[in-house]
């Protein structure tokens, strides 16, 4: 897919993405109750929503298919594959847009949103068979620099359409299940749930279309990503509350445009058991941390807040 085509296919999705966000945010703030913003806002915030996500899909083709951003030394994808690899994660990038636009409009988000949106990624990486960034299971500590590589199963490539189905299924799961564990947590540890539902499945979905190790880095990622850019924001406004979903959609866009570096850097623990145990028990430490430094944080005075 060309840089011109990408350019033209970016700029209509992104007038139909401003639609869809205005469609769901009528409707949500009239179930909701909240007051809906002047005509002036919407249009503003609807040329927003289509130059950002024109930009940030031209700026994905060129970091997938210039740079290589995706690509690693077991996955070699046909060149068919890989431009259709390219479209299914431009989809995902799509649902983040509007999931996360909705979010910040009215603190949900719906599953007009993510329920489609997984059902398209299972669908698309079964059917596709190439549209993975990593297997489901590689084994690189039985690898040996310039003799042998990893152990990757035979039935990958025998069966590339289940593989596709199970790598996704496994990142759905994995997306959802930390998610509610870390719902459950945030309950212990602030007194109130930090996550809703809508996070839940959002991540599910971002899972569906990552696979279970790129969605585990997601989710480690995304509570730093938070609480960085929360403190510039409550600096700036004053608000004590961000949904957290935005922080999730920014984390998968983190992942999918460094996730050539974040392999390399990662693979070894992917790949042992133990280290996967032990990267889930340090993730578990440093998300509880997190959410008592968020605690922390929303007790200090913002600057200009009446009293």
């Amino acid at each position: 897919m060309s840089l011109i085509l990408t350019a033209l296919f970016a700029f209509l999705v992104s007038s139909g993405l401003a639609w869809w966000f205005e469609w769901l945010s009528y409707h949500e703030r009239q179930s909701l109750n909240i007051p809906l913003p002047t005509p002036q806002a919407r249009r503003l915030r609807s040329i927003v929503v289509v130059i950002a996500s024109a930009l940030l899909f031209v700026l994905f083709h060129w970091a997938s298919i210039e740079n290589g951003c995706l690509e690693t030394p077991e996955v070699q994808p046909s060149g068919t594959g890989r431009t259709l690899r390219l479209v299914f994660h431009l989809t995902l990038l799509a649902f983040l847009v509007v999931a996360t636009s909705i979010d910040f409009d009215c603190y949900m988000i719906p599953d007009w949103i993510t329920l489609p949106g997984t059902l398209i990624g299972l669908l698309g990486a079964t059917l596709i068979g190439e549209a993975q960034i990593c297997h489901l299971w590689v084994d690189w500590t039985v690898s040996i620099p310039q003799l042998r590589g990893p152990y990757i199963p035979a039935w990958y490539d025998a069966h590339r359409h289940w593989h596709g189905l199970a790598w996704s299924l496994a990142g759905m799961i994995t997306g959802a299940g930390l998610t509610w564990s870390a719902r459950k947590v945030s309950s212990l540890v602030l007194g109130q749930e930090a996550m809703g539902t809508g996070d839940i499945t959002l991540m599910a979905m971002i899972g569906s279309y990552l696979g279970w190790q790129a969605t585990t880095l997601v989710f480690l990622l995304a509570p730093l990503l938070g609480l960085t850019v929360g403190v510039v924001i409550r600096t700036v406004s004053g608000k004590t509350y961000l949904p957290y979903g935005p922080w999730l959609s920014l984390g998968a866009a983190v992942v999918l445009f460094s996730w050539s570096f974040f392999w390399g850097q990662t693979r070894m623990i992917f790949s042992d058991w133990l280290s996967i145990v032990t990267l889930g028990g340090v993730g578990s430490i440093g998300f509880v941390t997190l959410l008592a430094l968020v605690q922390l944080y929303k007790s200090i005075p913002a600057r200009g807040r009446s009293t």
